[in-house]
């Protein structure tokens, strides 16, 4: 390496940035800085930047808000509220989907739901998703719960939460979530609930993977069921 290079070209170059290292080469603030230029440094240190940097960062994105318009805005205002959710900091991302249009609104906070969950925050995620007034969007959040609960490995836990699910329909779907990621014995049992649900779309799937003799028997009775009707 060049001894006159900045260590933070070499470090982009020939692998990823150090995430604590790239706050030191952003502009000052008063600086011209765009908005999805932000968005994407947020992006790089999600994951593994340290926590005061990353707030750091947030607290930048969110003064820059005020100033952005059209897409860098849209761009910006999404990846800060799922950052601060990720990172534990609920109520300022709850704050920032306040300045959503209201149409977009629910669906941000099913988001804000899902990266609680995936980042083990469980217990608030349920909180917040039955928190959610419109229906569709409630419905994704539960159902992201379901499998996130599943795939930490408390399948007692995401099957209670799946059958507390008030509406058939939803409660189907989270149902064959849960089967997805369950043992053969619980797949099986949770597959005759999806049926017992009314939700073949859903159930035959599962069947094919953990029962496909039950697959061939469905289908041998329809077929029987409807030549006798002819």
């Amino acid at each position: 390496m060049d001894g006159d290079e900045p260590v933070g070209q070499d470090t982009a170059r020939h692998g990823d940035p150090d995430p604590d290292m790239l706050i030191k080469y952003l502009p000052v603030p008063s600086s011209p800085l765009r908005a999805s230029d932000l968005a994407y440094v947020l992006d790089a240190v999600a994951e593994t930047g340290a926590q005061d940097v990353v707030l750091g960062l947030a607290d930048r994105a969110e003064a820059l808000l005020d100033t952005a318009v059209g897409f860098d805005h849209d761009l910006l205002l999404s990846t800060v509220t799922l950052l601060l959710a990720r990172r534990g900091q609920v109520e300022r991302a709850i704050a920032l989907v306040d300045r959503i249009v209201p149409e977009w609104r629910a669906g941000r906070q099913a988001e804000i739901v899902g990266q609680l969950a995936r980042y083990g925050d469980t217990g608030r995620a349920e909180a917040l998703a039955y928190g959610i007034t419109d229906r569709q969007a409630q419905t994704r959040a539960l159902i992201e719960v379901v499998r996130e609960l599943a795939r930490r490995g408390d399948p007692e836990r995401a099957e209670a939460l799946a059958h507390s699910i008030a509406y058939r329909a939803t409660r189907a779907r989270a149902l064959a979530v849960l089967a997805e990621l369950s043992d053969p014995p619980r797949a099986r049992r949770l597959a005759v609930q999806v049926m017992v649900l009314d939700d073949w779309p859903a159930a035959l799937p599962l069947l094919e993977r953990v029962a496909p003799r039950a697959v061939v028997t469905v289908a041998d009775q329809a077929d029987a069921l409807l030549r006798d009707e002819a």
